[in-house]
Order: structure tokens, then C-alpha cells, then sequence
């Protein structure tokens, strides 16, 4: 805009200048005839020319506008049907997964139920090799169950119409302590909590983020050494950060994306039991609620989870 008007005004200045220039040349062709009648012809015939340029450059634009409007029309339409084709995708998939998990858990129960008759009914007929293999069976059926529950968890906090309420984040660290009590209790950890805020959010998704964080600080912790987890807030303009830091086996550099990635794991499931979607649910809540995740951790040292949530 500001780029057309400068041209506007420099072709009129020019032109202005041009025909002033033209008219003093021609009419001193004729020795200037009277003095008011050449003012007026002047006057009158740059107004005209002036007018018909300006009004030629006026259409130009006009038209170049239109153009642009339509093309943003249609790319704000086509943007439109993306979106509506892309929350009815994520609808059939949330559907999908819903059934997916229903439908499959069925008959992963009745596997675990059938091989836990098995092992019953015929105990006296199995060897030690035999209950074995049950036992491998039913794990495998429960570990599947479980990832299934997982996913199925994982489908639900994708969407972002969730309930916004206040917080009170001190409340759900207590809520927390108390409904872990035998897991922190039976290790002695020690939770230290400075002043929390009161935030606006969906309550039961910030303590699932909360509840994933404290209690892998207790799992992930080193042998023989008291747990002790620490959580402190910082608040920005727009955000509420949150830093919750332990004293347990730490990571090295290169894993600390990998662990936000669904169904990464960093130790074998002998050494530490879970499906590897704790932290994957972590990180979709807190973006769904305009933040973002991050760990920083150091091996043997510890770790420390950030994750801010917008105000």
C-alpha cells in the first residue's frame, strides 16, 4: 500500500512538472496569448490529464486488489475444508482407537482367564517348564492390555475440550502425596514443594501430568539412596513454569527427546515395568494447554522435568 501511494504521487507529480514544461513551450510557440485564458487552458488541462492517469493507475490497483481478495477467499476456503476434513479424521480416529481397544481387550481377558483355569485345574499335570510358559502367556496378555489401556488413554487427552476450572497446584501435589502414600512411603522419599501458584486449566489432565512426573522420580530412582523430589514454579507474562527435579539415575543428553516420543523406552521391561506413554501424555496435555516439555538431566546426578502452561 505504502509502495503504490509513492508511485501515485510521483507519476503525478511528474506528470504536473511534464505538462507545465509542454504548456509554456507550446503556448511560447504563439507569443502566450492573454494571460488569464493560458492560466485557465494550463489549469484545466493538467487537472484533465492529471485526473485521467490517476484515475487509469486507481483502476489498476483496484483490479490487482480484487485479485488478491479472491485468491485469499479461496485459500482461506480450501484452509477451511482441511480443518473440517481434519477434526472429522481426528473424530473417526478417536472412534476408532475407543472401539479398537474395546473390542480387543475381550478377548485378551478371556486368554488370561482360560490360561489361568489351565494352570489351576492342571497343576499337578505341568512341569516346571509348562507353568512357565503360562506364566510367559498371561504376562504377555496383561502387558498387551495395558498398552492398549495406554493407547486408549493417549486417544482421550488428544482433544482439547476439556473442562477449564482453577488450580490449585499445591492441592493437587497433596492429592498426589496422598493417593501414592505406599509408593513414597515404602521408599521414604522426601517431597519438597515451594510456593505454587492457582491456575486456570483441566484439573484432572494437570494432575495426570504431575502424577507421571513425581511417580517416575520415585521409579527411576538409585538404589539404596532416599528419593528426593523437588517442585518449584516460575511465572512469565503469559506462562506458568513448572520445574519438578529428582535426585534418581538421570539420563544422558541424546535421550532427552527420545522419552516424549510414544512407546520409547530407555530400559528393558525387567529393569523398569510400564509401556513407555507416560511421558507422550505428559507432553500432549501441556501443549494442549499452550505450553511445552522439556527435561534436562545429567547421568547419576538426576533430573529435571519443565513444563509451562498458558495463563
Amino acid at each position: 500500500m505504502k509502495r503504490t501511494s509513492t508511485r501515485i504521487i510521483s507519476i503525478y507529480l511528474i506528470t504536473g512538472i511534464t505538462w507545465i514544461l509542454a504548456s509554456d513551450w507550446f503556448f511560447g510557440q504563439f507569443n502566450y496569448p492573454e494571460e488569464r485564458f493560458y492560466q485557465s487552458v494550463k489549469g484545466c488541462g493538467f487537472i484533465v490529464v492529471s485526473g485521467m492517469i490517476f484515475l487509469y493507475m486507481l483502476r489498476q490497483y483496484e483490479a490487482r486488489n480484487r485479485h488478491y481478495l479472491n485468491r485469499l477467499r479461496d485459500m482461506n476456503r480450501e484452509l477451511e475444508q482441511r480443518n473440517d476434513a481434519l477434526a472429522a479424521s481426528n473424530i473417526e480416529l478417536e472412534q476408532f482407537a475407543y472401539i479398537a481397544s474395546h473390542d480387543l481387550q475381550e478377548p485378551l481377558r478371556m486368554v488370561t482367564g482360560f490360561l489361568t483355569q489351565i494352570e489351576k485345574k492342571y497343576e499337578e499335570n505341568l512341569d516346571e517348564k509348562g507353568r512357565e510358559y503360562i506364566h510367559y502367556a498371561v504376562d504377555g496378555a496383561i502387558r498387551m492390555r495395558q498398552t492398549i489401556l495406554d493407547l486408549l488413554e493417549y486417544s482421550r487427552v488428544g482433544r482439547k475440550d476439556f473442562k477449564q476450572e482453577s488450580i490449585n497446584i499445591s492441592e493437587i501435589v497433596d492429592e498426589i502425596i496422598s493417593l501414592n502414600k505406599p509408593l513414597f512411603a515404602e521408599n521414604n522419599s522426601i517431597i519438597e514443594k515451594h510456593e505454587l501458584p492457582v491456575i486456570i486449566g483441566g484439573k484432572t489432565l494437570i494432575r495426570q501430568v504431575f502424577q507421571n512426573i513425581m511417580t517416575n522420580a520415585v521409579k527411576y530412582r538409585k538404589a539404596d539412596i532416599q528419593p528426593v523430589i523437588v517442585i518449584i514454579s516460575e511465572e512469565s507474562p503469559t506462562h506458568w513454569q513448572f520445574s519438578v527435579s529428582d535426585n534418581g539415575i538421570g539420563m544422558r543428553q541424546e535421550h532427552l527427546e527420545r522419552i516424549f516420543i510414544l512407546f520409547q523406552r530407555l530400559h528393558s521391561r525387567e529393569q523398569y515395568s510400564g509401556t513407555g506413554i507416560g511421558l507422550s501424555v505428559c507432553k500432549k496435555i501441556v501443549e494442549n494447554h499452550g505450553g511445552r516439555i522439556w527435561a534436562t538431566s545429567e547421568p547419576g546426578v538426576g533430573s529435571t522435568f519443565n513444563f509451562s502452561i498458558k495463563k
